[in-house]
């Protein structure tokens, strides 16, 4: 069903991988948490930003990417290569509101120049660009975050086949909290997700969808945390190709993190999640789609010149397109650093999945990569990397192989 076949992932198993165009709802949560830590650590500080202006502080940075992508319209029968020059802007900003509050901006925004097939040419806003408010009060973390993206490249997404300029527009507008009683970790978050497809969409419907998730963690011993999760929402679809206008979903299960040792860290969860559509009114046949999920996450660091991230899982996660999709998936990301000034990373990925009701599909994806990454001086960097990418499908003129070449170059001011 070609509604199905262009639907963007809701998945927690691409949490960790930079591209990821989908969430579901106990997953956001927890990624949100886990991404505002990190930001706060990393970035909560005036002297990591370079320009005062007033009560906020600023740090810039600007790209310039020059691709060759071999299939620009993951076409199996006649691919067509394309040259795309992709220049990009960055900006962070820091507003200390108080000496515990404080509001943070991120934004990344380029364009897709194709030379070759100019009327696949797009703007972008990449992953991770949001608006967020930190809030520590008591035993309180209270974050309020409007985060946005619009999806830059098809083939991040394993579902999308024969279309090239596939672009999506996601909107996440909520808030998440977490409850610090020294051995209990409570944890909450809700968001209102808007999916509008910008380019590429073939008339498909825009979605919106409700999610909510909460956990509760016990800490064993110093690092070791267990506890359950919980997760549900809320989708409704609008548009002319549409298969149901509204569906529900919900998930309940367990989670550990935990240290194994000093340079080993573990996170896995198992759960049981239902996707149910609703075909009240309409004339479609279609059935729950229930079952297990798992997931788990190791990150090694190995020595000085290797660490790397191992994760892999199982779930039915919701599409916004009025379907669902099961997938097994496996990532592996290393950083080796074995040249001085310069960091070499390899990735390997599989993606098996089924979607699909009148027509069930089911596929398998398998990708590589290498990026060479240079510090050229103390404020720009360049590097080059190659991505592949081959999908199977059960259904013709759904396969489809990709190679890509990319240069780019990155300055800090």
């Amino acid at each position: 069903m070609v509604a199905m076949s262009r639907c963007a992932l809701l998945t927690l198993l691409l949490a960790i991988a930079s591209v990821v165009q989908a969430q579901d709802a106990v997953r956001m949560s927890l990624a949100s948490a886990d991404a505002a830590e990190a930001r706060r650590t990393a970035a909560s500080t005036i002297g990591y930003y370079n320009l005062k202006i007033g009560p906020t502080a600023w740090r810039f940075g600007a790209g310039l990417g020059l691709q060759y992508n071999s299939n620009v319209e993951l076409n199996e029968e006649s691919p067509e290569g394309d040259v795309i020059l992709t220049p990009e802007i960055n900006a962070q900003m820091l507003w200390p509101v108080t000496d515990k509050n404080s509001l943070t901006l991120g934004l990344g925004v380029g364009y897709s120049a194709y030379i070759i097939h100019p009327e696949l040419s797009r703007f972008y806003i990449t992953p991770g660009s949001e608006l967020s408010f930190d809030i520590y009060s008591g035993d309180f973390w209270i974050n309020l975050h409007d985060r946005f993206s619009i999806s830059e490249n098809s083939y991040q997404d394993p579902t999308v086949t024969g279309n090239g300029d596939y672009s999506q527009l996601q909107n996440a507008l909520g808030v998440a909290a977490t409850w610090d009683l020294n051995k209990v970790l409570v944890r909450g978050g809700y968001d209102h997700v808007n999916y509008q497809t910008i380019s590429g969409g073939a008339g498909q419907p825009n979605g919106q969808s409700e999610l909510m998730s909460a956990s509760a963690g016990y800490a064993f011993q110093p690092g070791m945390l267990a506890g359950i999760e919980l997760g549900g929402g809320l989708l409704n679809y609008t548009g002319t190709n549409v298969t149901f206008t509204s569906a529900k979903q919900w998930n309940a299960g367990v989670f550990l993190d935990t240290p194994v040792s000093e340079y080993l860290h573990f996170r896995g969860s198992v759960g049981y999640t239902e996707y149910i559509p609703d075909t009240s009114g309409t004339t479609n046949s279609t059935s729950d789609f229930t079952g297990l999920y798992g997931e788990i996450d190791l990150q090694h660091r190995v020595n000085r010149f290797l660490d790397y991230t191992l994760s892999a899982g199982h779930n039915i996660t919701f599409a916004f397109y009025g379907g669902a999709v099961e997938l097994t998936y496996a990532r592996l990301l290393a950083n080796w650093k074995i040249m001085q000034k310069t960091s070499i990373g390899t990735t390997l990925e599989y993606d098996h999945g089924t979607q699909g009701i009148f027509s069930p599909e089911t596929f398998n994806r398998y990708g590589a990569s290498i990026s060479l990454s240079r510090t050229i001086t103390a404020k720009s960097t360049g590097s080059l990397g190659y991505q592949f990418y081959w999908r199977t499908s059960n259904l013709a003129g759904r396969d489809y192989s990709d190679n890509i070449v990319s240069l780019n170059y990155r300055y800090s001011f």
